[in-house]
């Protein structure tokens, strides 16, 4: 008699473990759907796992489906941890589940379900991602909509590099733009997560490009806050180029915004002057401060080249005198003096700095011809002799290309 009951005990527990996938996707499905406002994952090891104050009810406990599936999930406070040990019997229970469901007609409220279980484990999933996408655009439903942002997040919080969540994240947007929905909290919240995002992951391009899309929904006034909050992160990141890529967008956003409105045309007019004399300022402070630092002389470029163009030179505008020209050309002459004598340190990082400055003055020139003679003038001037000389005494021995560039140019420009 014992044995009979200890072979349908072993029965019963080998019958348990091949439901157990099963068991741990409804176990999962139904955790996510108590706990909507999760908004961090973490996958841990099993001894990472068992570190966790994770309930135990006694032996009588121990022996349910539930308390078994309990051992590999963890809640609290918004905050769901998984035990990497089920992770593959999980995920694939989840895809399977998924395929049923999409196979199956009428069974959105399934595919919803699934798909977002699925998709927490494997967010490069776009089958998956498509399929919300269907369910989504059948009906508009701003709410649904919302949580789809926080599923989103959700993913975000764990995979920060991922781009099929920032597409899907931007697609979700983009429904909601389409329905003339006010889009100033909203985009304040977007903003708001990708500046925590960028602070757990340096140099995150795709965080820093969804916020740059975001751009063309900004109010004015938005894009002034965005300009200003960025200008602390970015003194504090002054090696990340993504940051400044944004300020760029930013301003570029702002001098279209000029010419594309007639209205108080004069009074913006000066607003844009101001702000640009004020970035190059702050440019000019950070290339001081952080020597070496290329992403600032790439955004003194950026700067530089618009200035002359665009705001010295469009037509209407501001016209280009020459003392307003002078006085661009002196100063920039000016900060090449001083980054050519700074001393030298350990580190190397005046060496660069002197190349950047060299190379940032050659770069106007082919830029904007029409400023060759004015800098050519004012080296000799300030007793700094010929660009050709400045490159040469900057350039470090492998970098003499640049040389070999200047003289085809000078080259070329005479037989014209």
């Amino acid at each position: 008699m014992k044995l009979q009951q200890q072979e349908s005990a072993v029965e019963q527990q080998q019958g348990g473990e091949e439901k157990l996938p099963e068991n741990l996707l409804l176990y999962f499905e139904q955790i996510l759907h108590d706990d909507p406002l999760i908004d961090e994952v973490g996958f841990l090891h099993p001894t990472q796992f068992c570190s966790l104050d994770c309930a135990r009810d006694g032996d009588s406990a121990s022996q349910s489906t539930e308390f078994h599936c309990a051992r590999y999930f963890w809640c609290r406070d918004h905050k769901l941890a998984i035990s990497a040990e089920i992770l593959p019997e999980l995920y694939h229970a989840a895809r399977d589940a998924y395929y049923n469901a999409r196979d199956a007609p009428l069974s959105r409220t399934n595919l919803m379900r699934h798909t977002k279980a699925l998709l927490i484990l494997c967010p490069d999933l776009l089958t998956a991602w498509n399929s919300r996408k269907m369910v989504l655009s059948a009906l508009y439903d701003f709410t649904k909509l919302k949580d789809e942002l926080q599923l989103c997040a959700l993913i975000l919080s764990y995979s920060p590099k991922n781009e099929s969540t920032w597409s899907h994240r931007r697609w979700v947007i983009k429904q909601v733009a389409e329905q003339h929905q006010d889009m100033l909290e909203l985009i304040g919240n977007e903003s708001i997560l990708v500046k925590e995002i960028a602070e757990k992951s340096k140099m995150n391009y795709r965080a820093w490009r969804h916020r740059c899309w975001l751009i063309p929904y900004m109010t004015r006034k938005q894009v002034l806050d965005e300009l200003n909050e960025s200008t602390r992160w970015s003194e504090l990141h002054v090696a990340d180029n993504c940051c400044f890529h944004y300020r760029r967008s930013l301003l570029l956003a702002l001098l279209d915004n000029f010419f594309g409105n007639e209205e108080d045309s004069l009074s913006w007019e000066s607003d844009i002057c101001l702000l640009w004399k004020e970035e190059l300022r702050w440019d000019e402070m950070l290339i001081k401060r952080y020597q070496g630092r290329e992403s600032l002389w790439n955004h003194r470029r950026f700067l530089s080249h618009l200035w002359i163009q665009h705001l010295l030179t469009v037509e209407g505008n501001w016209p280009a005198t020459t003392s307003q020209m002078d006085m661009f050309v002196i100063q920039e002459i000016q900060l090449l003096s001083e980054c050519l004598h700074d001393p030298v340190d350990e580190f190397e990082e005046s060496r660069v700095q002197a190349e950047l400055s060299a190379l940032y003055i050659m770069w106007i020139t082919k830029q904007v011809p029409d400023v060759k003679g004015k800098l050519e003038e004012r080296l000799h001037f300030a007793s700094m002799g010929r660009l050709k000389d400045v490159l040469a005494g900057a350039c470090r021995p492998e970098k003499r290309f640049w040389m070999n560039l200047l003289n085809l140019a000078d080259q070329s420009s005479d037989v014209q």
